[in-house]
């Protein structure tokens, strides 16, 4: 039974973690394994609109321009030893902004992860929990290179970005919770496009998320519930044009239904919304259906 809810968790737990816009900033969830597996990949289905904006002054804008993404996301992640593994995230996203539109890999993610709290005997509160690193490389234009009038390029932060934290996992009963925190670090980088008149040097700083969640197991199926907050310093911007920016932080609720058709794979449907919680400011604001299959090879 606990090995169900567990494989359960684990279906939905790459879920509870989001981008705070398709372009504008975030630090996915790493691709971990938080089971006792010794591979697993993930591909995920989402399509997400932006309905809102929040200014730095915390003034809400109302969306009409069809801002929409389509993002098809291939994870892997194996073990290298018993306690330490490696992963993979890779995506492809459409995006359509009124009528341009434009197609492309995302950034890529790759971390690295160790069993640093292992749960080797039964305890009632102690959770299991990895340690992780993760390295996103800016793989795809950003609105910082973006050559669309709208910037429907746009499909990355554009940033080398270095990040680290702790996953947490508990079992209680048919009950589970899930908990995660991550610091990361993004350096600078020098653009030129026609539409900025000249290179510019854009310069961000650090950022930090957090999530909480918790689910409920009645047999094959598994319903959770999460909340994810997101905060990133503001991005200076000099050279042919200056800005001294405004952070920006904001908010994701999310709720998922997991079905284990084996104790192999899983597919797992999930909602989530930026517009509900929270003062989210200096953010395009998203609500997005995501779609996802998993398979696990046991050790």
């Amino acid at each position: 039974m606990k090995n169900l809810v567990l494989a359960l968790i684990i279906s939905g737990f790459s879920a509870n973690a989001y981008a705070a816009s398709c372009c504008g900033g975030g630090f996915a969830f790493p691709a971990l394994i938080m089971g006792d597996d010794k591979a697993q990949v993930t591909s995920s289905l989402s399509y997400g609109q932006i309905t809102d904006d929040v200014l730095p002054n915390k003034k809400w804008i109302k969306r009409d321009d069809a801002n929409q993404s389509q993002t098809f996301k291939i994870e892997a992640a194996t073990l290298l030893s018993d306690r330490v593994q490696t992963g993979a995230s890779i995506p492809v996203v459409h995006r359509k902004v009124a009528d341009e539109n434009s197609t492309g890999l995302g950034d890529i993610a790759l971390n690295l992860g160790h069993e640093t709290f292992q749960e080797l005997t039964y305890s009632r509160w102690k959770p299991r929990g990895i340690t992780f690193l993760q390295l996103t490389l800016p793989t795809s234009p950003s609105i910082y290179d973006a050559e669309n009038m709208l910037a429907a390029d746009s499909r990355g932060r554009g940033f080398f970005t270095l990040g680290g934290g702790l996953a947490l996992i508990k079992v209680f009963g048919t009950w589970d919770a899930n908990s995660s925190v991550e610091i990361h670090k993004s350096f600078a980088r020098d653009f030129s496009t026609s539409s900025s008149g000249g290179e510019i040097t854009a310069t961000p700083n650090l950022g930090h998320s957090w999530t909480v969640g918790g689910g409920w197991n009645k047999g094959n199926w598994r319903l959770g519930t999460s909340f994810t907050g997101l905060y990133e310093d503001a991005i200076e911007i000099s050279g042919a044009q200056t800005s001294s920016g405004s952070a920006q932080q904001n908010i994701t609720w999310a709720v998922m239904a997991n079905y284990m058709m084996s104790m192999e794979n899983a597919v797992t449907l999930s909602y989530a919304d930026q517009t509900l919680f929270g003062t989210p400011e200096n953010s395009s604001l998203s609500k997005t259906v995501t779609l996802s299959f998993q398979t696990r090879w046991q050790r």
